[in-house]
């Protein structure tokens, strides 16, 4: 009796573990085939390469913007709205982070990146110990949900390093340079309201939604465990920032 043919082809054997998608699968197949990319991340998980395109991405991010932001302009409305702080101390304090903000902008990514990760993927991975549909998934199946949807910012990143270089920076942080969102079109007056125009942005949303894919075919988790882990995500990139918006 022959032997019968796997899923992946007919040259594998029955059970064997499929080949890994490479990182530019990953990236091309978050456009083209989203569902599928994350049906095959589930066979085989990978999660490595797409880390640290991420976090050299940002490094560069970081470094370019970290040595053009005006220190000052950035930092003195949050501190003016400290009450407790005289203008000696505003100044001081502005003074000294002038001198090694840029490199502060670049251990702080090199190290939250990473963190924020594994802290992500370890409370995604608990969710689907109750949720997953079938077998659970491990954690290493957890890595890749958290990490290869957000290969779809790396347009956004591009962005923000063009106008970075095509334009003055002033006091903005990145995420307010990228001329995709609604923020950067329409001011408003409340700080926490312009901070949820510039949340409105294809790239944001498309990383979030795509997170939501890879929940359900990657963790292989019933639709509520896939939105408890997407509301999730959504309070971390963004409920914080805009709560904590002044």
């Amino acid at each position: 009796m022959s032997e019968p043919e796997s899923l992946f082809g007919s040259n594998e054997k029955a059970g064997a573990k499929p080949p890994a998608l490479g990182l530019m699968d990953q990236f091309v197949g978050l456009f083209t085939e989203p569902i599928e990319t994350f049906k095959k991340l589930q066979a085989s998980p990978a999660w490595v390469g797409a880390l640290v395109v991420l976090i050299l991405t940002s490094l560069v991010v970081a470094g370019v913007w970290g040595f053009k932001v005006d220190v000052d302009a950035m930092l003195r409305p949050s501190f003016e709205a400290n009450p407790k702080m005289t203008q000696e101390q505003m100044d001081q304090a502005i003074s000294f982070m002038a001198k090694f903000f840029p490199y502060i902008a670049i251990v702080q990514t090199l190290f939250i990146i990473p963190i924020v990760v594994f802290f992500m993927a370890l409370l995604y991975w608990l969710i689907g110990k109750g949720t997953a549909e079938a077998e659970r998934p491990s954690y290493v199946h957890a890595l890749s949900a958290s990490v290869v949807p957000s290969l779809v910012m790396l347009p956004h990143s591009l962005l923000i390093l063009v106008m970075a270089f095509l334009r003055s920076v002033g006091g903005l942080t990145p995420e307010k340079l990228a001329p995709s969102s609604v923020g950067f079109f329409v001011t408003v007056a409340n700080p926490k309201l312009h901070a949820l125009l510039y949340a409105l942005d294809p790239f944001t949303i498309g990383s979030l939604v795509l997170g939501y894919f890879a929940f359900r075919h990657t963790l292989r988790l019933k639709t509520g465990g896939a939105l408890a882990c997407t509301a999730l995500a959504v309070l971390f990139s963004l409920g914080f920032r805009i709560l904590g918006a002044k």
